[in-house]
């Protein structure tokens, strides 16, 4: 990975390790998919152990001292069975490698130091620490499969062939109004006892996301080079107005003409198109394959959003 995109995939990946696991409940973080093997906080607790004892000292090492040798490590863990600081630990230590690495210039980049595997440099090693982040981001994806959660490959960079992300993408709108079908429009306003999204509500958001982003976003990837796109806020959208208020009908009808638009745009890209990349302020860089599996894993998400909320009004 070249090195302006190394920085923004380190960046992300404390987040990105926090959205993984947000849905989660304690018992389930906790929970080893076999005897013996890391649960997703283990995971947690091993990503902290490994930012503060190895890859931030080799890298302030290399920066400043002459080809270093570093020991072997074996696979360590801190201490802690709360997530949250687990988590915060891990982003206030990768933000400090961040800071460290964003001013080296070209030359400092290549400073070598002497890895059990062989001499190394700077860059490469920053490589291979954004690689250890994938490695068990989907480590931690494969152990949500195991838990029934619903899937979030695009975090975990698992993507779909394009085929299947087609398919999946066409069936959503009738899926989103099978799961809604006969709420009357008093029920779809309600919002559910935890306070969370009526179904109005997801349904306002699925249209906003298709239209303004997914659409918008796949397009920048296409036709820019690695074009930027901000992080959205759906919290902040939600607050910008009631989306309770309005037509269900008539934003499932636009949402549907939407993804229309969306699947059409797809199946005329070329395949060499897939691994183009744009850079999210969510994802860190984001191939367009990956961004439209996230697709597909934000319509599921949803689809169990509203039914979930029809079961918890009363539907």
């Amino acid at each position: 990975m070249e090195q302006n995109l190394v920085l923004p995939s380190l960046a992300v990946g404390p987040q990105v390790i926090r959205h993984l696991t947000g849905d989660a409940t304690t018992e389930q973080i906790w929970a080893p998919p076999k005897p013996g093997e890391w649960s997703m906080g283990d995971v947690a607790r091993h990503l902290v152990a490994a930012e503060q004892r190895v890859f931030l000292p080799r890298i302030q090492r290399m920066l400043v001292e002459d080809r270093p040798t570093f020991a072997s490590v074996e696979d360590v863990l801190v201490p802690g069975r709360e997530l949250g600081p687990l988590l915060d630990a891990f982003a206030a230590e990768r933000k400090r490698l961040v800071d460290l690495l964003a001013p080296v210039t070209a030359e400092g980049w290549q400073r070598e130091g002497v890895a059990p595997r062989g001499p190394v440099t700077v860059a490469v090693y920053a490589n291979r620490i954004a690689e250890h982040d994938i490695e068990h981001r989907r480590q931690i994806h494969d152990i949500r499969e195991g838990l029934g959660l619903n899937p979030k490959r695009a975090e975990a960079k698992r993507t779909l062939p394009m085929p299947e992300i087609i398919a999946a993408i066409a069936a959503a709108p009738e899926e989103v109004r099978r799961t809604a079908a006969g709420m009357s429009p008093t029920l779809m306003r309600q919002r559910p006892p935890d306070g969370g999204w009526s179904v109005k509500e997801v349904m306002a958001h699925l249209l906003k996301v298709e239209r303004d982003l997914f659409q918008a976003r796949l397009n920048l990837i296409v036709s820019r080079e690695r074009p930027t796109f901000p992080s959205f806020d759906a919290d902040a959208w939600a607050r910008e107005r009631d989306h309770r208020e309005g037509d269900f009908e008539a934003e499932w009808h636009a949402f549907k003409a939407a993804r229309a638009e969306t699947i059409a745009l797809l199946q005329r890209l070329p395949a060499s198109a897939q691994s183009r990349i744009g850079l999210s302020g969510y994802f860190g860089p984001v191939s367009l394959l990956e961004y439209a599996t996230h697709v597909v894993d934000h319509d599921r998400e949803h689809i169990a959003q509203i039914a979930a909320t029809r079961a918890a009004v009363g539907g």
